[in-house]
């Protein structure tokens, strides 16, 4: 997971908690996507790799969110 401001990590752990009941933090350990709970299965490329640090999105939530 990305190293964040302690306050603001916090405010994002509230919101995805509030939103789909996990942490980043939880989603990273159990290999899962923060938003859709499916298991994290590869990404293309380093970029979608990275992203993932920072949103917790599976490859297939990163492209249905950025394309």
């Amino acid at each position: 997971m990305l190293k964040r401001n302690k306050n603001l990590q916090n405010a994002l752990d509230g919101f995805t908690k509030r939103v789909v009941n996990k942490t980043q933090e939880k989603a990273e350990k159990e290999k899962v996507c923060i938003w859709c709970g499916e298991k994290i299965t590869g990404f293309k490329d380093e970029l979608s790799r990275k992203e993932y640090k920072i949103s917790g999105l599976c490859q297939k939530c990163q492209d249905e969110t950025f394309i």
